[in-house]
């Protein structure tokens, strides 16, 4: 079964041309879907952009890691194990040089709180790999260096 998505990008130059050979222009980019709150987007810092705004590589990193975290909450749910927290620091490179580049790797480094035994939530880890939509759409390296926590004891 096919599913479409669709995402409305504008983009206006928000910089005037002062005559010189080397002309500035805005970095931001308005992401837009009907029924969310539009999503102001930029360069990241190397290339220009605003810090304070998403760049394509942090959007692309947060797609990945949320696309592990859900199909990793689908086989949880599917096989009955509860999580009580998942917390997820990722890392992602990119190589670049003569004006052009590409990701190099993206690395997801969750932290799952959990009674479960460590190596049934590896082994999830490893299924929800096979899941990811977005990691089946890319062609680099995307490493799980998961850790699992037990939940603090409830004092009732």
């Amino acid at each position: 079964m096919r599913h479409t998505f669709a995402v409305n990008l504008r983009w206006r130059n928000t910089r005037a041309f002062d005559g010189e050979l080397v002309r500035e222009y805005s970095h931001e980019g308005f992401a837009t879907i009907p029924g969310h709150a539009a999503l102001v987007t930029s360069a990241a810092p190397d290339f220009g952009g605003d810090p304070n705004l998403w760049n394509p590589e942090e959007l692309l990193m947060t797609a990945i890691a949320q696309c592990h975290l859900l199909s990793f909450l689908y086989i949880a749910n599917r096989d009955g194990i509860d999580i009580v927290d998942y917390i997820d620091e990722v890392e992602g490179s990119m190589d670049f040089s003569g004006g052009t580049g590409a990701m190099h790797s993206v690395t997801l480094k969750p932290v799952v709180v959990t009674e479960a035994d460590p190596a049934v939530i590896a082994a999830m880890h490893d299924e929800a790999k096979g899941m990811c939509v977005m990691r089946q759409s890319v062609n680099f390296p995307i490493i799980v260096a998961g850790d699992v926590q037990r939940p603090e004891p409830t004092v009732n």
